[in-house]
C-alpha cells in the first residue's frame, strides 16, 4: 500500500472517527512531531559530559540496577 492510499484511508477513518479516537491520533501525531524537535541546551550537554567522565574514570562507583530498585521498594 502506497503512501497516498494510506493519507486517503486515513482521511476516511478520521472522517468516521468519535472524540475519543480523534483524541489519540491527534496526540500521536503531535508527539511524533515534537520527538524532531528535541535538543538538549549547552548546559544540559555539559552535565552530561560531565556524568560520562566522571563515570569513565570510575566505572565501579555508583549502584547497580537491583540496588537502585531495592533502595526504592524500601521507601515505598
Amino acid at each position: 500500500m502506497g503512501a497516498a492510499q494510506i493519507r486517503e484511508e486515513l482521511h476516511q477513518f478520521i472522517n468516521r472517527a468519535d472524540e475519543r479516537v480523534l483524541n489519540l491520533i491527534y496526540g500521536m501525531m503531535k508527539a511524533d512531531n515534537e520527538e524532531g524537535d528535541f535538543s538538549l541546551s549547552e548546559a544540559h550537554k555539559q552535565l552530561l559530559d560531565e556524568r560520562l567522565a566522571n563515570h569513565k574514570a570510575s566505572p565501579q562507583e555508583g549502584s547497580s540496577w537491583s540496588e537502585v530498585k531495592n533502595r526504592i521498594k524500601k521507601k515505598a
